[in-house]
């Protein structure tokens, strides 16, 4: 049967635009260096191909999107979320099969330990998963996010939850906050909501008390009993005279304040304020909030650090033993000086 010249015609169309899409896909991408693409989650895969077009700046870009777009209904294929780094040995052809498969998004696994502050934690994100430190600091500490979520002060100290995480390389500092924020909110209502109605605090007090707890020892054993402590003071209306709190004020956390800086003047520094602190002064975990809600029931009032570099306290219930415990403490020689 011969074919019809319409057919001859159709069949030759198919065949030129077969070729002419071949070269197009076959070429090397426009580029001299490594590009980085974000196709942020939810997109459309015409979204996703725009932004792949637009970074590795291709040659007639909506010939891309549209041919890219139209092999997607065919297939049923969908374009995956993430960070993807495209070269110059790369052809146009990778940019689909990469977004298509999502083999090429570049993710990291990092791990956020308890008792951070917002700064650390954007620092470590900077560090090992190039997310933008001074906009995630700038965003934690403004007013939009914490006021939707009924936080009392301009602040997401004490909300992001410590844990291990898979993000994307580049991962927007918004999303990262977003999720940090969600996995805490899942971890609260699961284990302390009902817990926190019954201790008579909000939820800001609780975070706030349980950071001062997870910067004072890192013993899961001691934090009931120094929770003890804290709530013994806040009954007795004494001061919390915790130094981490004053550290926080200094922004020097984890490091040793001197008895003049114990004078601050400072609405966090809790040796001349009575109460908790505005809010917390890290993100603590899970064990740290816990304590908070389940002090150790005691009398115990003061607690000071021992010498011998355990980072493990002595507790004392009056003013006089706590005195004599600091000065057998000052008698005794550190670590590095017994060596």
């Amino acid at each position: 049967m011969r074919l019809s010249r319409f057919g001859l015609a159709a069949a030759g169309a198919l065949l030129t635009l077969a070729v002419t899409l071949a070269a197009y896909f076959g070429q090397r991408l426009p580029l001299e260096d490594p590009v980085e693409c974000w196709i942020p989650p939810g997109s459309t895969v015409r979204e996703a191909l725009t932004r792949a077009a637009s970074a590795c700046r291709l040659r007639m870009p909506l010939l891309f999107t549209t041919a890219g777009t139209l092999y997607a209904r065919i297939t049923g294929a969908r374009a995956y979320a993430g960070t993807y780094r495209f070269g110059p040995s790369q052809r146009y052809w990778h940019l689909l099969r990469a977004l298509f498969s999502g083999r090429q998004v570049w993710r990291v696994r990092v791990t956020i330990p308890e008792g951070l502050t917002v700064v650390q934690i954007a620092s470590l994100l900077q560090r090992e998963v190039g997310v933008d430190s001074a906009r995630l600091v700038a965003l934690a500490f403004s007013d939009s996010l914490a006021t939707a979520r009924g936080i009392p002060i301009a602040s997401l100290e004490g909300y992001l939850m410590p844990d291990t995480y898979e993000f994307f390389w580049r991962h927007p500092a918004e999303a990262v906050l977003e999720h940090l924020l969600q996995m805490q909110d899942r971890l609260w209502q699961r284990r302390f909501a009902a817990q926190a109605q019954q201790s008579g605090l909000s939820r800001h007090e609780v975070l706030t008390l349980a950071s001062i707890i997870e910067a004072e020892t890192p013993h899961a054993d001691e934090r009931a009993r120094i929770s003890g402590v804290f709530w013994n003071r806040l009954r007795r209306n004494m001061p919390l005279q915790a130094d981490p709190t004053v550290a926080y004020a200094l922004s020097k956390p984890g490091q040793p304040v001197s008895r003049s800086e114990l004078r601050f003047a400072h609405p966090y520094n809790t040796y001349t304020t009575l109460g908790l602190p505005p809010g917390p002064i890290n993100n603590p975990g899970a064990d740290a909030i816990a304590a908070a809600l389940q002090p150790e029931e005691h009398d115990f009032l003061y607690f000071v650090l021992l010498r011998d570099g355990s980072r493990r306290h002595a507790f004392s219930r009056t003013y006089q033993e706590h005195r004599r415990l600091i000065a057998a403490q000052s008698r005794v020689a550190p670590p590095s000086a017994q060596q």
